[in-house]
């Protein structure tokens, strides 16, 4: 079993400056994981919407996410809550289908 390391606070680490790379590398990945997950549970339609809300609120943001993969889930995660919106409207609204029976 992994056993979590301290972190110490002189740690290098610390001092870590990343580049344009890092950032958009971890940005590709995680948007690439959002819309390929999005598209296997809801199918493509959804997956568009979904990309489209995750650029939104990567737009929307003050500043642009570090390297590190927990704030690029934040972006992630607020793109997920706009799709559990739209598919709790979804499912609660009754469709035209429905209502011509």
């Amino acid at each position: 079993m992994h056993k979590p390391q301290p972190i110490s606070v002189e740690d290098p680490a610390d001092n870590y400056e990343p580049d344009c790379n890092d950032i958009a590398t971890m940005a590709e990945r995680e948007f690439a994981a959002f819309t390929r997950a999005v598209a296997e549970l809801f199918g493509p339609e959804q997956s568009k919407r979904s990309a489209d809300d995750w650029l939104d609120e990567l737009a929307s943001m003050d500043c642009l996410p570090g390297p590190a993969s927990r704030e690029w889930r934040l972006v992630t995660l607020a793109a997920l809550a706009r799709l559990a919106i739209r598919m709790t409207v979804a499912i609660h609204r009754p469709s035209a289908n429905h209502r011509a029976a």
